[in-house]
């Protein structure tokens, strides 16, 4: 019987590459034959955009639910766009839901209970959230096992990862005992520079076995295959971006292998 892991991809900055590496990494482990479920818990809708996928049955209306989660309320809202692939969409709609759930008990851990019902229908259930630590994204920390996050190679985002790690402590210590970062991944990445060596080498002391090897190289055809709601994969399979996703989906299954 399946048992999804659940993996929160956070960066309270944005532009770093939260979405694409959702987009993409879900394609990836799909590819070789998991079963993926992909979240999009953005008020911004880009993943939902991404993937062509329009729905007035959306993640705002499952956090304004005041029914029992169940899995046959659940299953009428997610979406499937491959035999491998599903989606539970969002559109702009979910920016006013942070103000009702204020209101609720337990607000904090209402996508928790939901994608709890699911985790014997997926093998990795993967949630990209909003540019923030708000309460979208508490909700995301709450429900997942693993957070992983990915950075630019630029110094302040030192900085920020400070910030999450805390929050994650935070959360660990409060409502979910068994989060963890689970990995820190390098998106446009250009090697050649020297602030690029200088960043990694730095994560790497602070973060250790959680830094990826694997680093996305800045690559126009990425942003393109999100533009053209396509995965790298679709849009350009001999890029360094389909190469560099690749490797990341296998060295993420390596890690997850590995015994904890």
């Amino acid at each position: 019987m399946k048992s999804a892991r659940i993996i929160a991809i956070a960066n309270q900055k944005g532009g770093v590459g939260k979405t694409t590496t959702a987009m993409n990494l879900g394609h990836a482990l799909a590819r070789q034959g998991y079963q993926v479920l992909l979240v999009d818990s953005d008020p911004q809708g880009n993943l939902t955009r991404y993937l062509g996928t329009t729905s007035d049955s959306l993640l705002d209306e499952l956090y304004l639910s005041k029914k029992r989660p169940t899995r046959e309320a659940l299953f009428p809202f997610l979406r499937r766009c491959s035999e491998t692939l599903h989606l539970l969409g969002c559109d702009s709609n979910l920016a006013g839901v942070e103000y009702f759930l204020f209101s609720r008990e337990e607000r904090e851990g209402v996508l928790s209970r939901w994608l709890d019902l699911l985790r014997d229908e997926f093998d990795y259930i993967l949630i990209d959230t909003p540019p923030s630590l708000n309460l979208l994204t508490l909700n995301a920390l709450v429900a997942a096992d693993d957070v992983l996050v990915p950075v630019q190679p630029e110094f302040f985002s030192l900085e920020g990862l400070s910030k999450l790690r805390s929050t994650v402590e935070g959360v660990r210590a409060r409502w979910n005992p068994r989060i963890q970062i689970g990995g820190i991944v390098v998106t446009q990445s250009q090697q050649r520079r020297k602030l690029t060596s200088e960043v990694v080498a730095s994560l790497g002391r602070e973060f250790g076995p959680a830094l990826f090897r694997t680093q996305i190289r800045d690559n126009a055809a990425i942003t393109e295959s999100s533009g053209h709601s396509k995965s790298i994969f679709e849009y350009a399979p001999r890029s360094n971006g389909a190469e560099d996703y690749l490797a990341l989906a296998d060295e993420f299954l390596k890690q997850e292998a590995q015994p904890s």
